[in-house]
């Protein structure tokens, strides 16, 4: 045994280990703390403590923007990261909406409410599965190279994650009761779209023009007073203004195909 363990220290002494720099795994950690931040929305949705909930998403949405530019910027990509990034997404815009959504109205539907939760469940699994395929198909094709930085497949999971959640923030913030079989409606609707090929906008790909910068800065301004302010009220209206969207981003992709056609 001693003769054995000898030799394994000698190979173990020949192979060359290479550390690596703590602003490696930042972005990795990133998405850990998002996912954490996921899941305890559910924890608070077992409390009844709905605004936090619905804090606890929000936050994790910012996040989840936060770790694929962290991993850019330290120039940390890896195909490990990528991974933990869809399970964490699965998780947090997947799982913790369904389930917070749930909890607040859609158990009063019995099993048909935690059939909508399976669904939308399965369908945001289908769409990460798809959109992984889709990355390593773009890898060898520089038109959807091109195509992807500006348009998505579908609703990506932080938006759909948000747009489950819409009728609790009306709910929250107006105190105007909405049926169970409503929020039933609208997870099978959002799910639906998750699993959609409808060409959405992939805004971190759009360029804005110089005389367009006065503009946008304005409508920041207004979305954070409206944070601020009435949160629960800005979102539903920026997830409608996102879906009204739709119409521009199927007539912009059409006229993109065309191009490289």
């Amino acid at each position: 045994m001693k003769v054995k363990s000898d030799k394994l220290k000698k190979r173990l002494m020949k192979i060359p280990f290479k550390g690596y720099p703590v602003t490696r795994f930042i972005p990795n950690m990133t998405t850990l703390l998002g996912l954490c931040i996921g899941l305890t929305a559910v924890y608070h949705a077992l409390h009844s403590d709905w605004e936090r909930a619905l804090w606890y998403v929000v936050v994790a949405t910012v996040f989840d923007g936060m770790d694929g530019r962290l991993a850019r910027f330290f120039n940390a990509s890896s195909r490990f990261g990528a991974e933990l990034d869809s399970l964490s997404d699965f998780v947090t815009f997947g799982v913790s909406p369904a389930l917070v959504a749930y909890f607040y109205s859609l158990h009063g539907l019995g099993r048909l409410g935690w059939g909508v939760v399976l669904f939308f469940c399965i369908c945001a699994g289908l769409r990460l599965a798809r959109f992984n395929i889709m990355s390593l198909d773009v890898e060898e094709d520089p038109t959807l190279i091109k195509l992807q930085k500006k348009y998505f497949s579908g609703v990506p999971m932080p938006a759909a994650g948000l747009l489950m959640l819409v009728p609790i923030m009306v709910e929250v913030d107006t105190g105007y009761g909405i049926h169970s079989l409503i929020y039933a409606v609208f997870g099978i609707g959002v799910g639906l779209l998750m699993v959609s090929k409808i060409p959405t906008f992939a805004f971190k790909g759009m360029k804005i023009q110089p005389h367009q910068i006065i503009f946008l800065l304005g409508i920041i301004g207004v979305f954070v007073i409206g944070i601020m302010t009435r949160p629960w009220l800005t979102l539903p209206i920026v997830g409608l203004v996102y879906l009204i969207s739709f119409f521009f981003s199927l007539t912009a992709y059409r006229k993109d195909i065309a191009n490289h056609g």
